[in-house]
C-alpha cells in the first residue's frame, strides 16, 4: 500500500547539481517534464526549483510553442569546495576580456551559490583580475577606453554581489570604513569593503577622495565622521587604500587626528603596494596589508 502522505525532502545543492548535469548533457535544451524524468524529481518540485535557479540566472527558459524549454546559462557549472579557483579566475578574466559581462557575472553568481568559499572568490578570482588589467594598462597593452569598459563591468559585478551575498553573523559594535586615496586602488577599496561585509562588519564605502583634497578637506572629513559615529561607541576600523604616498599620508593624519575626538575606538589599516612600504611603516598604523588575503585573515581575528 502506498503512503500518500510520504514525500521526499530535497537539498537545494543536490537539485541544482542534477539539473545542471542534465542541461550540460543536453545542450539543445530540455522541457520541465524531461528534466523531471532525467533527475527523478517530481514535476511539481522541479518546476519550483527551475524558477529559483532562473531567478539566480543559472538557467533560462525559452518558449518554444506552448512549452518552456530550459537551457544552461553561460558560465554555469557545478562547483564544490575542491573546485580549482585558479581555473575559475581564468574563465572569469577571459569573459571580462571579451567584454562579456553576462558570462562573467554568471560565473561568479554560480560560484557564490556553490560550496566555494565566498571570500576566495574575492581574493583569488576578482582581485587578481583587477591586478592583471592594471598591469596591462600600465604597460600600454590596454587602451583607456577598453579599460574604462572593463572597469565598468567589474564594478557592476561587485555591486551585484554586494546585494546578493548574505553576510556572516554580524559583528556587534564593530564598524568599518573603506576609502580610496588613489584611482588605481578604488577597486581594492570596493573589494575590501565587500569582504568585510561578508565577514559580518557594518561597512561604509566612501569612494575615492584623491581629487577632493583641499585645505579644508580635513575639517569636512572629520565633521562627517563625527556626524556618523561621534556618539555611537564601539570600534571603527578605517581602511585607506592607496598607491599614492601624498594622499595616503594626508588621509592617515586626518583620521589619526580624529581619534581623541571620536566617541569610539578607531583602528587605522593601510592597504598599499610594497613599493611604498618604507613610507607606510613610518606612519605607525594598526595594520598594513598589500594583498586581500592577508587583510581578510587580519579581519577574521577582530572581535570585541
Amino acid at each position: 500500500m502506498v503512503n500518500k502522505g510520504r514525500y521526499t525532502r530535497y537539498n537545494i545543492e543536490e537539485v541544482k547539481r542534477r539539473i545542471v548535469r542534465a542541461l550540460h548533457e543536453n545542450s539543445g535544451g530540455l522541457s520541465g517534464v524531461e528534466i523531471a524524468s532525467i533527475t527523478g524529481i517530481s514535476r511539481m518540485t522541479i518546476t519550483k526549483y527551475l524558477n529559483i535557479f532562473a531567478t539566480l540566472r543559472l538557467i533560462k527558459p525559452k518558449k518554444i510553442g506552448s512549452v518552456n524549454v530550459w537551457f544552461i546559462e553561460p558560465g554555469t557549472d557545478d562547483y564544490d569546495r575542491s573546485a580549482n579557483v585558479f581555473e575559475i579566475q581564468r574563465r572569469f578574466m577571459e569573459a571580462i576580456s571579451l567584454c562579456d559581462g553576462d558570462h562573467a557575472r554568471n560565473i561568479l553568481v554560480n560560484v557564490i551559490n556553490s560550496k566555494v568559499d565566498h571570500l576566495r572568490v574575492l581574493s583569488d578570482v576578482i582581485a587578481p583580475t583587477v591586478n592583471t588589467f592594471n598591469e596591462l594598462y600600465n604597460r600600454g597593452r590596454l587602451g583607456k577606453t577598453e579599460r574604462l569598459h572593463l572597469v565598468s563591468l567589474i564594478t557592476e559585478i561587485l555591486d551585484y554581489l554586494k546585494y546578493t551575498v548574505a553576510p556572516a553573523k554580524n559583528k556587534i559594535g564593530i564598524f568599518s570604513l573603506f576609502v580610496a586615496a588613489s584611482e588605481d586602488y578604488i577597486f581594492f577599496a570596493k573589494i575590501g569593503a565587500l569582504a568585510f561585509q561578508m565577514l559580518g562588519f557594518k561597512v561604509l564605502y566612501l569612494g575615492n577622495i584623491e581629487q577632493h583634497i583641499d585645505p579644508f578637506f580635513d575639517i569636512d572629513f572629520q565633521r562627517y565622521m563625527q556626524k556618523l559615529w561621534g556618539i555611537r561607541g564601539g570600534l571603527l576600523i578605517t581602511c585607506i587604500c592607496s598607491s599614492g604616498e601624498g594622499s595616503l599620508q594626508f588621509l592617515y593624519s586626518v583620521i589619526k587626528a580624529l581619534k581623541p575626538k571620536a566617541g569610539m575606538e578607531i583602528k587605522i589599516v593601510l592597504f598599499t603596494p610594497n613599493s611604498i612600504r618604507n613610507v607606510v611603516d613610518k606612519l605607525g598604523s594598526d595594520y598594513v596589508a598589500n594583498d586581500l588575503s592577508s587583510l581578510i585573515e587580519w579581519a577574521k581575528s577582530i572581535n570585541r
